[in-house]
């Protein structure tokens, strides 16, 4: 799975995608939603700028630019190095073998080894083919602020150009005074660019 990781690393050189993000709140019955186009570019440049945004100032305010703040800091290099999934950052265990988004996939429980907000505890779906990422399932090693009490995540993602991307992602938070509040990104991608010499080296595609 490292390999798998550093792999792909090494030939995904550049994406854009458009994503579409919906936050609700069901105790004060408030909802937003925004669009970004996102690119990431070899190594660690990941920009996005607003398509569309309606609904909830409060939400778009403390949530969507929130997440955004975040995925630039993550994705700086020595950020990123700490939270990859890989034996540096977590303990695995083995659970079992089962389906996943139709494809043969190793269940692997994750505990982290650090107490990081960006860090999840909880299971992870590898493909049993080409060891990539399918599905993330868990909560954070610690709680990102201290209004958030509670916090659910689902990450699903998928194969596109040969590389696994995100596809979705979904989470439950449960928040002081606020209460249930649901979040849901969805992926669209309009171009992925993969280093050429890949195609060469397909038949060693781990």
């Amino acid at each position: 799975m490292k390999y798998h990781d550093e792999w792909q690393q090494r030939y995904l050189l550049e994406y854009r995608a458009q994503r579409k993000f919906h936050a609700a709140n069901l105790r004060f019955n408030e909802d937003a939603t925004l669009e970004v186009m996102t690119t990431f570019r070899r190594p660690y440049t990941l920009e996005s700028y607003v398509l569309r945004a309606e609904g909830s100032k409060v939400i778009r305010e403390r949530v969507f630019n929130k997440i955004l703040e975040a995925e630039t800091e993550i994705e700086s290099g020595a950020a990123r190095q700490q939270v990859d999934i890989v034996p540096e950052n977590y303990t695995f265990s083995y659970i079992g073998i089962e389906d996943c988004a139709g494809r043969k996939c190793y269940t692997l429980g994750i505990t982290p080894k650090r107490k990081e907000k960006y860090l999840i505890e909880g299971q992870i779906w590898v493909d049993a083919e080409d060891w990539g990422i399918v599905r993330v399932h868990g909560y954070p090693a610690k709680r990102p602020s201290f209004w958030t009490r509670k916090i659910e995540i689902d990450r699903r993602y998928k194969r596109v150009a040969g590389m696994w991307l995100s596809d979705s992602t979904e989470s439950i938070s449960d928040i002081l005074v606020a209460g249930p509040s649901t979040l849901h990104i969805q992926y669209s991608y309009e171009a992925v660019q993969t280093d050429t010499t890949m195609d060469r080296l397909s038949s060693t595609n781990p």
